[in-house]
């Protein structure tokens, strides 16, 4: 699927950092091919790479906690406040500012066809058992549907999907199971249609509570 041009994607994420300079905005890329000299160069093009926060080499290879991450007022006061993972292709001793996702944050099944099928247990990178790494999470919470063995996203549910409400498969029930799970509220949500339903009532409600 083309999302579109990653040099017009970072000028709008760099014109949005300049207008508002006490945001700070997190970056995922996934089903990454393009070699990290590309992701690299679109960066330094588009004058993010000095915006961009860099943790330090002790922390890399899993080794960084959720304590171990700046504060976001410490990002802006540094304004250092971008935070970019891809999913594959990353190497932070040629590129320190694009971070491998999973050597930092964990995130839960995606292959969802059923309502009923939403969990909270890491799926990658797995860990034995149901230990839940100190490490960002990073929640699935989209549905597919299948036709003629083909898996493309559920847009028809997508209202119950992303609804605030308790019940199996909105978005709300599943945000409060894997919150009392971890113990806090998870780091991120990945949705689909995102226009669709209660999805920024639920993450007041998870930034609130």
């Amino acid at each position: 699927m083309d999302g579109g041009s990653l040099d017009e994607h970072l000028a709008t994420v760099k014109a949005f950092l300049g207008r508002y300079e006490d945001e700070v905005v997190t970056l995922l890329f996934v089903n990454t091919g393009v070699p990290l000299r590309s992701w690299a160069k679109a960066f330094f093009d588009a004058g993010l790479d000095v915006m961009s926060y860099r943790p330090s080499t002790d922390k890399r290879g899993g080794n960084m906690r959720t304590g171990d991450w700046p504060l976001i007022s410490e990002m802006v006061a540094a304004n250092k406040r971008l935070v970019t993972f891809i999913s594959s292709g990353a190497d932070e001793d040629l590129v320190p500012f694009i971070l491998p996702e999973f050597d930092y944050l964990f995130e839960t099944n995606f292959g969802i066809e059923s309502p009923d099928q939403y969990t909270c247990l890491p799926a990658r990178p797995q860990f034995p058992g149901n230990f839940i790494p100190d490490r960002l999470s990073l929640v699935n919470h989209f549905l597919y549907a299948k036709f003629l063995g083909f898996r493309f996203p559920n847009a028809s549910y997508a209202g119950t999907t992303n609804a605030a409400g308790f019940h199996v498969g909105e978005m709300g029930e599943h945000a409060v199971r894997c919150r009392e799970m971890y113990g806090k509220r998870p780091n991120f949500f990945l949705v689909d249609f995102f226009n669709e339903g209660d999805v920024f009532d639920v993450e007041w409600g998870m930034n609130a509570y």
